[in-house]
């Protein structure tokens, strides 16, 4: 979480083929428990959708007895992007995010989600989100991850689902101040065949 009264940006830089976006996430924690989430993404020179959001806290992890930290994900994506961006309708997602620590600083963290999504004509489907990431921490700033990432999972008339393998690192630059690099390759045909994606982090 963010912290009560403090704003942390997430700025993005994705390389996939020849096209590149900017996914750009914004957090403000009301409370240690609870943030507001303002997400977008800028595909080429054109404006994305807005997604609106808030995240939830609901527990701690205990480590002697294997309970995981929970946290809960509401968002809601609005039609707003510019005309080839542009999304059918308010599309809500549930997401929880358990997360674990391991013995020899190891972390594990598993996101099950689902999601209200629209075709360009404008049907809705309900599809799947299934996220794990397994992370290894060599130093108090540097630590690098293996990843599961299906964002959308769902049947082939629907778009299909969307598996890539990710492998990245991520250094803290100071206690507030972070940079991230990941590379992907898809694991099924309706994934990006690869990525390439750099990430800025700040709280302030």
């Amino acid at each position: 979480m963010v912290g009560k009264g403090r704003t942390q940006f997430e700025a993005d830089l994705v390389r996939s083929g020849a096209a590149t976006s900017t996914p750009t996430l914004l957090r403000y924690g009301v409370a240690d428990t609870l943030e507001l989430r303002l997400e977008t993404e800028s595909l080429g020179p054109e404006r994305g959708d807005l997604a609106l959001g808030v995240k939830w806290h609901s527990q701690d992890r205990d480590p002697a007895a294997g309970i995981p930290a929970m946290s809960w994900i509401l968002h809601f994506e609005t039609p707003t992007g510019e005309d080839g961006s542009r999304g059918h309708g308010i599309r809500p997602s549930l997401r929880s995010v358990l997360t674990w620590d391991l013995p020899y600083d190891l972390g594990l963290g598993v996101m099950p989600g689902i999601k209200l999504d629209a075709t360009p004509e404008g049907k809705y489907f309900a599809s799947g989100i299934f996220g794990a990431t397994l992370s290894k921490r060599w130093t108090e700033r540097f630590r690098t991850f293996l990843e599961a990432a299906a964002p959308q999972i769902a049947s082939g008339r629907d778009g299909g689902t969307v598996l890539s393998w990710d492998i990245g690192a991520a250094y803290l630059l100071t206690n507030d101040w972070q940079l991230g690099v990941r590379a992907a390759t898809a694991a099924t045909h309706a994934a990006p065949s690869s990525q390439l994606l750099f990430e800025l982090a700040g709280r302030f």
